[in-house]
């Protein structure tokens, strides 16, 4: 019988990969309309009135759904360079301090978020583009996003915290 703790990992796990599957077709689906409104404005001197607007969601898609995943595969951007010269019980501290912040973030982002595409959907908000995109679902977006690597942050502290549960026995 496996534990709670592997099945809400594999949970989390199957969710980001989603994600960050979800974010790789927007990512072609981006070029794909890029390519196209280079042609239709540059070769035939008719532009799209659609692409910049459905350009600006895909990019919002993309980063926020994909941001679990990065978190994930441990390939955001960070600057180790005065990190590194710190002890390694510091650094592992600092970790963790880290992702609690990502973590309370995060959260922040899921409630503000949903707050926000709650208050679109109940007050019918659209864009004032010829779309005329209902706002709720580009808001919606991000408190996705954000419960996604909210769920991540949980994983990748549990890794961390454990392992410095282990390096401290192997050194007590």
């Amino acid at each position: 019988m496996k534990s709670a703790w592997s099945l809400f990992v594999r949970g989390v796990d199957r969710l980001n990969r989603l994600g960050v599957t979800l974010a790789e077709i927007a990512l072609v689906v981006l070029l794909l309309l890029v390519f196209h409104e280079v042609i239709s404005r540059y070769l035939f001197d008719r532009p799209t009135t659609y692409s910049v607007e459905i350009s600006e969601y895909l990019l919002i898609f993309i980063a926020f759904t994909a941001a679990g995943w990065v978190l994930r595969e441990d390939k955001h951007v960070r600057m180790l360079s005065l990190v590194n010269l710190l002890p390694v019980r510091v650094r592992e501290g600092l970790h963790c301090l880290g992702l609690l912040l990502v973590f309370g973030f995060s959260l922040i982002l899921v409630w503000q978020g949903f707050r926000s595409a709650a208050m679109a959907y109940h007050g019918g908000y659209h864009s004032s583009s010829l779309l005329n995109v209902p706002m709720w679902l580009p808001y919606s977006i991000i408190p996705l996003g954000a419960f996604l690597l909210a769920l991540q942050t949980i994983v990748v502290l549990g890794k961390a915290l454990a392992a410095m549960s282990t390096h401290s026995q192997k050194n007590g």
